[in-house]
């Protein structure tokens, strides 16, 4: 599995990704660390309509915040131009189906490969039938994001955001509060959410700030996006890849608050889930952090990943 892990060439401004920040903060030491005095600009989105609820966030660093009211605008957007949220509800139905579709595919595959994952040692042919299984289940991934891909590009067509006038004011409503910005926070949340505003309002493609990532917001600048939680009350057990994220790196997969949200001592749902992926598999803590300068050089702290025999070791890029 390749251990590569790059900034998208399209984007060159400063990346950092972190886990949580919420309990244990340290956006502080991040700015400090990157000499960012000045006001930094807030998406927080995900949190939908708390998306106001930023006070933890000011008490947490000594620089000036600024909500882009990303959410918030994009709901006058809706009431301006009751189209945009009607072309965005049919394409959600759409997207509904695929993903049933898609569920019903992935946990028949991820029941055979459990039980295959408990013959390894026992039966000779196992391992060969895990890995043509796991093969399977990568193509199905495949699959999904390109149906996904050809309806997200459809409606898009269908709302027009590059020239749609509505959609340019949101944008220019959003680009305007955080002019005097000199770095963008962004949080994590709803990172459905987050994203069709994202993509909706074009931001990251007008602003060419420092940017800080936490938490759903970290996960929504990779690739993928995939929705897990291995303890959540219900009968589902498979991990769900979600849609495309906004590609701002390449080569990993983060997943944060794994402690709490993946069973980190079981080695088969995670030995599945790294050879599921096509890319490492990171896990993130309030601790972590991993980088990029300007120059595209990247660095990790206090980083984990899984192997495909579902060990969890510290990663270094």
């Amino acid at each position: 599995m390749p251990n590569s892990c790059e900034r998208n060439p399209k984007f060159q401004q400063p990346l950092v990704l972190l886990g949580q920040q919420r309990e244990i903060p340290r956006l502080q030491a991040v700015l400090e660390q990157r000499g960012i005095s000045g006001p930094v600009g807030l998406v927080s989105a995900g949190w939908e309509e708390d998306e106001d609820d930023d006070q933890w966030v000011r008490d947490a660093v000594d620089n000036p915040v600024v909500n882009s009211h990303l959410y918030a605008l994009a709901d006058d957007l809706f009431q301006r131009d009751p189209e945009v949220i009607q072309l965005l509800r049919e394409r959600q139905d759409r997207l509904r189906e695929l993903r049933e579709i898609n569920e019903l595919q992935t946990e028949h595959l991820g029941t055979v490969a459990r039980e295959l994952w408990r013959r390894l040692e026992t039966h000779v042919g196992a391992a060969t039938s895990l890995r043509q299984t796991m093969e399977q289940i990568q193509e199905i991934d495949r699959s999904y994001l390109e149906s996904i891909s050809v309806v997200i590009a459809e409606y898009d067509h269908r709302i027009a955001p590059k020239e749609r006038p509505s959609v340019l004011e949101y944008r220019a409503r959003v680009l305007e509060r955080l002019q005097e910005c000199q770095a963008l926070f962004i949080a994590g949340g709803h990172v459905g959410v987050l994203l069709n505003r994202l993509n909706l309002c074009r931001l990251l493609q007008h602003v060419q700030l420092p940017i800080i990532a936490w938490s759903g917001g970290a996960m929504a600048l990779g690739e993928c996006v995939y929705f897990y939680d291995h303890f959540l009350p219900h009968t589902k057990r498979e991990i769900e890849l979600s849609r495309r994220g906004m590609g701002l790196f390449t080569g990993v997969q983060v997943f944060p608050r794994a402690n709490q949200r993946l069973s980190l001592h079981d080695s088969c749902e995670l030995g599945l889930l790294a050879r599921r992926l096509k890319c490492q598999c990171l896990l993130l803590d309030e601790r972590s952090e991993i980088g990029w300068s300007a120059d595209g050089h990247p660095y990790a702290n206090h980083v984990r990943y899984v192997d495909e025999n579902g060990e969890v070791q510290e990663w270094k890029p």
